[in-house]
Protein backbone atom coordinates (compact mmCIF):
# COMPACT_ATOMS: atom_id res chain seq x y z
CA UNK A 1 0.00 0.00 0.00
CA UNK A 2 1.20 3.33 -0.94
CA UNK A 3 2.61 5.83 1.31
CA UNK A 4 1.61 9.31 1.41
CA UNK A 5 3.41 12.54 0.04
CA UNK A 6 3.09 16.47 -0.68
CA UNK A 7 5.11 18.60 -2.99
CA UNK A 8 7.25 20.90 -0.94
CA UNK A 9 5.26 23.73 -2.08
CA UNK A 10 1.89 23.52 -0.83
CA UNK A 11 1.11 27.12 -0.86
CA UNK A 12 2.54 28.63 2.44
CA UNK A 13 5.77 30.97 1.93
CA UNK A 14 7.95 29.21 4.64
CA UNK A 15 11.26 28.64 4.50
CA UNK A 16 12.38 24.92 2.88
CA UNK A 17 12.83 23.98 6.35
CA UNK A 18 10.17 25.10 7.79
CA UNK A 19 7.97 23.21 5.70
CA UNK A 20 9.29 20.08 4.94
CA UNK A 21 9.26 20.24 9.40
CA UNK A 22 5.84 20.38 8.83
CA UNK A 23 4.90 18.10 6.05
CA UNK A 24 6.82 15.40 8.65
CA UNK A 25 5.35 16.18 11.40
CA UNK A 26 1.31 15.76 9.63
CA UNK A 27 2.29 12.54 9.32
CA UNK A 28 3.77 12.35 4.92
CA UNK A 29 6.32 9.76 4.14
CA UNK A 30 7.80 11.69 1.65
CA UNK A 31 7.65 14.88 -0.76
CA UNK A 32 8.59 16.40 -4.17
CA UNK A 33 11.13 19.12 -4.98
CA UNK A 34 10.88 21.83 -7.58
CA UNK A 35 14.21 21.44 -9.18
CA UNK A 36 14.37 25.09 -11.31
CA UNK A 37 17.12 27.18 -10.59
CA UNK A 38 15.59 30.53 -8.62
CA UNK A 39 17.30 29.60 -6.01
CA UNK A 40 20.50 28.86 -7.64
CA UNK A 41 22.91 26.00 -5.75
CA UNK A 42 20.49 26.06 -2.53
CA UNK A 43 18.16 23.53 -4.14
CA UNK A 44 21.13 21.00 -4.18
CA UNK A 45 20.79 21.45 -0.28
CA UNK A 46 17.24 20.09 -0.66
CA UNK A 47 17.20 16.49 -0.94
CA UNK A 48 19.49 16.10 1.90
CA UNK A 49 17.72 18.52 4.04
CA UNK A 50 14.32 16.34 3.42
CA UNK A 51 16.15 13.26 4.28
CA UNK A 52 17.85 14.45 7.81
CA UNK A 53 13.87 15.57 8.48
CA UNK A 54 13.12 12.16 7.64
CA UNK A 55 11.21 12.32 4.52
CA UNK A 56 11.95 10.82 1.34
CA UNK A 57 11.87 12.08 -2.00
CA UNK A 58 9.73 10.89 -4.25
CA UNK A 59 10.89 12.44 -7.32
CA UNK A 60 12.04 16.45 -8.41
CA UNK A 61 10.00 18.42 -11.10
CA UNK A 62 12.46 19.77 -13.41
CA UNK A 63 11.44 22.88 -14.69
CA UNK A 64 9.59 24.14 -17.69
CA UNK A 65 9.65 27.31 -19.79
CA UNK A 66 9.17 27.10 -23.81
CA UNK A 67 7.99 23.22 -23.06
CA UNK A 68 6.85 23.12 -27.21
CA UNK A 69 9.96 24.25 -28.15
CA UNK A 70 11.42 21.00 -27.62
CA UNK A 71 9.58 19.94 -30.91
CA UNK A 72 10.80 22.56 -33.04
CA UNK A 73 14.13 22.85 -35.07
CA UNK A 74 16.16 25.83 -33.19
CA UNK A 75 18.12 26.56 -29.94
CA UNK A 76 15.22 27.49 -27.86
CA UNK A 77 14.62 23.40 -28.47
CA UNK A 78 17.99 22.48 -27.64
CA UNK A 79 18.18 24.55 -24.71
CA UNK A 80 15.00 22.83 -22.84
CA UNK A 81 16.69 19.18 -23.75
CA UNK A 82 19.57 20.49 -22.08
CA UNK A 83 17.62 21.26 -19.08
CA UNK A 84 16.07 18.51 -18.83
CA UNK A 85 19.21 16.44 -19.09
CA UNK A 86 20.70 18.02 -16.63
CA UNK A 87 17.51 17.23 -14.34
CA UNK A 88 18.08 13.92 -14.82
CA UNK A 89 22.05 14.08 -13.83
CA UNK A 90 20.90 15.39 -10.78
CA UNK A 91 18.43 13.34 -9.17
CA UNK A 92 21.89 10.68 -10.45
CA UNK A 93 24.02 12.71 -8.38
CA UNK A 94 20.79 13.12 -5.18
CA UNK A 95 20.11 9.45 -5.22
CA UNK A 96 16.42 10.98 -6.39
CA UNK A 97 14.46 7.65 -8.34
CA UNK A 98 12.63 9.77 -10.58
CA UNK A 99 12.54 12.79 -12.47
CA UNK A 100 8.81 14.45 -13.73
CA UNK A 101 8.91 16.21 -16.88
CA UNK A 102 6.87 18.65 -19.35
CA UNK A 103 7.26 18.13 -23.09
CA UNK A 104 4.45 20.49 -23.99
CA UNK A 105 2.44 23.41 -22.21
CA UNK A 106 -0.86 23.21 -20.79
CA UNK A 107 -2.77 25.28 -23.22
CA UNK A 108 -1.20 25.59 -26.79
CA UNK A 109 -0.33 21.69 -28.39
CA UNK A 110 2.65 21.46 -30.83
CA UNK A 111 2.67 18.85 -33.36
CA UNK A 112 4.24 15.39 -33.20
CA UNK A 113 7.95 15.63 -34.75
CA UNK A 114 10.99 13.78 -35.58
CA UNK A 115 13.16 16.31 -34.12
CA UNK A 116 11.02 16.11 -30.52
CA UNK A 117 10.76 12.32 -30.65
CA UNK A 118 14.73 12.22 -31.37
CA UNK A 119 15.13 14.54 -28.26
CA UNK A 120 12.92 12.67 -26.33
CA UNK A 121 14.80 9.26 -27.18
CA UNK A 122 18.18 11.41 -26.05
CA UNK A 123 16.52 12.21 -22.97
CA UNK A 124 15.36 8.16 -22.21
CA UNK A 125 19.00 6.80 -23.17
CA UNK A 126 20.25 8.78 -20.76
CA UNK A 127 17.60 8.18 -18.18
CA UNK A 128 19.20 4.62 -18.45
CA UNK A 129 23.06 5.83 -18.60
CA UNK A 130 22.03 7.40 -15.40
CA UNK A 131 19.11 4.76 -13.55
CA UNK A 132 16.77 7.58 -13.51
CA UNK A 133 13.19 6.92 -14.15
CA UNK A 134 11.69 9.64 -16.54
CA UNK A 135 8.18 10.60 -15.56
CA UNK A 136 6.28 12.27 -18.59
CA UNK A 137 3.54 14.31 -17.29
CA UNK A 138 -0.22 14.62 -19.02
CA UNK A 139 -0.51 18.58 -20.04
CA UNK A 140 -2.13 19.24 -23.54
CA UNK A 141 0.26 16.11 -24.59
CA UNK A 142 -1.99 13.10 -25.07
CA UNK A 143 -1.09 12.61 -28.92
CA UNK A 144 2.87 13.11 -28.12
CA UNK A 145 2.22 10.43 -25.13
CA UNK A 146 0.99 7.80 -27.37
CA UNK A 147 3.61 8.66 -30.42
CA UNK A 148 6.38 8.56 -27.75
CA UNK A 149 5.01 5.25 -25.50
CA UNK A 150 4.76 3.99 -29.27
CA UNK A 151 7.60 4.09 -30.29
CA UNK A 152 10.58 4.28 -27.45
CA UNK A 153 9.90 1.42 -25.15
CA UNK A 154 12.32 1.07 -21.47
CA UNK A 155 11.82 0.40 -17.90
CA UNK A 156 13.26 4.31 -17.47
CA UNK A 157 10.35 5.79 -19.37
CA UNK A 158 7.11 6.18 -17.72
CA UNK A 159 4.25 8.22 -16.83
CA UNK A 160 3.35 10.88 -14.29
CA UNK A 161 -0.36 11.58 -14.13
CA UNK A 162 -1.90 14.32 -12.95
CA UNK A 163 -5.40 14.33 -11.90
CA UNK A 164 -6.28 18.09 -12.34
CA UNK A 165 -4.78 18.44 -15.94
CA UNK A 166 -6.87 15.48 -17.06
CA UNK A 167 -9.91 16.93 -15.91
CA UNK A 168 -9.74 20.25 -17.02
CA UNK A 169 -7.52 19.92 -20.31
CA UNK A 170 -8.62 15.95 -21.50
CA UNK A 171 -11.42 14.88 -19.22
CA UNK A 172 -12.17 12.01 -21.69
CA UNK A 173 -8.60 10.49 -21.89
CA UNK A 174 -8.73 8.05 -19.12
CA UNK A 175 -4.95 8.40 -18.37
CA UNK A 176 -4.66 6.23 -15.47
CA UNK A 177 -6.08 3.36 -18.03
CA UNK A 178 -4.40 4.27 -20.55
CA UNK A 179 -0.71 4.83 -19.26
CA UNK A 180 -1.09 2.85 -15.81
CA UNK A 181 1.15 0.04 -16.98
CA UNK A 182 3.65 3.10 -16.93
CA UNK A 183 3.11 4.70 -14.03
CA UNK A 184 5.94 6.06 -11.77
CA UNK A 185 4.26 9.51 -9.78
CA UNK A 186 1.24 11.12 -9.09
CA UNK A 187 0.01 14.89 -9.35
CA UNK A 188 -3.02 14.59 -7.04
CA UNK A 189 -5.46 17.61 -6.99
CA UNK A 190 -8.61 18.78 -7.86
CA UNK A 191 -10.35 21.42 -9.71
CA UNK A 192 -13.77 22.03 -11.48
CA UNK A 193 -13.14 21.85 -14.86
CA UNK A 194 -12.57 25.39 -15.61
CA UNK A 195 -9.45 25.94 -14.54
CA UNK A 196 -6.06 24.12 -13.21
CA UNK A 197 -6.71 25.64 -9.41
CA UNK A 198 -5.09 23.30 -7.82
CA UNK A 199 -7.44 22.61 -4.94
CA UNK A 200 -7.23 19.45 -2.42
CA UNK A 201 -9.05 15.93 -3.27
CA UNK A 202 -12.80 16.36 -2.78
CA UNK A 203 -12.76 20.53 -2.90
CA UNK A 204 -13.86 20.23 -6.64
CA UNK A 205 -15.48 18.17 -8.85
CA UNK A 206 -13.15 15.33 -9.95
CA UNK A 207 -14.92 11.74 -9.48
CA UNK A 208 -12.27 10.71 -6.67
CA UNK A 209 -13.91 7.02 -6.08
CA UNK A 210 -13.51 6.21 -9.94
CA UNK A 211 -9.83 7.83 -9.89
CA UNK A 212 -8.90 5.45 -6.45
CA UNK A 213 -10.51 2.37 -8.63
CA UNK A 214 -8.04 2.90 -11.51
CA UNK A 215 -5.22 3.78 -9.27
CA UNK A 216 -5.42 0.34 -8.01
CA UNK A 217 -4.90 -1.20 -10.79
CA UNK A 218 -2.03 0.94 -12.32
CA UNK A 219 1.46 -0.21 -11.47
CA UNK A 220 2.15 0.36 -8.31
CA UNK A 221 4.00 3.69 -7.14
CA UNK A 222 5.59 4.17 -3.59
CA UNK A 223 3.67 7.44 -2.71
CA UNK A 224 0.67 8.56 -3.14
CA UNK A 225 1.28 12.43 -3.61
CA UNK A 226 -0.23 15.79 -3.11
CA UNK A 227 0.67 18.43 -5.58
CA UNK A 228 -1.80 21.37 -4.09
CA UNK A 229 -1.30 25.29 -4.59
CA UNK A 230 -5.18 27.07 -3.57
CA UNK A 231 -3.23 30.96 -4.18
CA UNK A 232 -4.82 30.79 -7.53
CA UNK A 233 -7.53 33.15 -8.86
CA UNK A 234 -10.52 30.83 -7.97
CA UNK A 235 -13.81 31.66 -5.76
CA UNK A 236 -12.89 27.51 -3.97
CA UNK A 237 -9.42 28.38 -2.92
CA UNK A 238 -11.56 30.51 0.06
CA UNK A 239 -11.92 27.30 1.69
CA UNK A 240 -8.31 27.39 2.65
CA UNK A 241 -7.53 30.65 2.89
CA UNK A 242 -8.24 30.82 6.85
CA UNK A 243 -5.72 27.50 7.78
CA UNK A 244 -2.59 27.84 9.11
CA UNK A 245 -0.05 25.53 7.71
CA UNK A 246 -0.46 22.87 10.25
CA UNK A 247 -4.21 22.83 9.90
CA UNK A 248 -3.77 23.07 6.16
CA UNK A 249 -1.57 19.84 6.08
CA UNK A 250 -3.50 17.87 8.70
CA UNK A 251 -6.56 18.63 6.30
CA UNK A 252 -4.32 17.20 3.37
CA UNK A 253 -3.13 14.44 4.87
CA UNK A 254 -6.92 13.67 6.05
CA UNK A 255 -7.60 13.98 2.19
CA UNK A 256 -5.18 10.89 0.77
CA UNK A 257 -6.39 8.84 3.30
CA UNK A 258 -9.76 8.76 1.68
CA UNK A 259 -7.81 8.10 -1.58
CA UNK A 260 -5.64 4.78 0.06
Amino acid sequence: MAQFGIFAWFSYPLPIKERLQRIKQAGFSATSLWWGDEDGAEKHRQPELARQIGLAVDNVHAPYGNTNALWEDGIEGEAYLQTLLSCIGDCSLHGIPTSVVHITRLSIRPEVTRIGMDRVKRLVEFAEQKQVNLAIENLNSIPHLDSIYAELSSERLGFCYDSGHEHFIHPNADCLSRYGNKLFAVHLHDNCGDSDAHLLPYDGTIEWDAVRTKLKACREIPYLTLEVDFKREHPKSALYRGLSAAEFLALAYARLQLLA
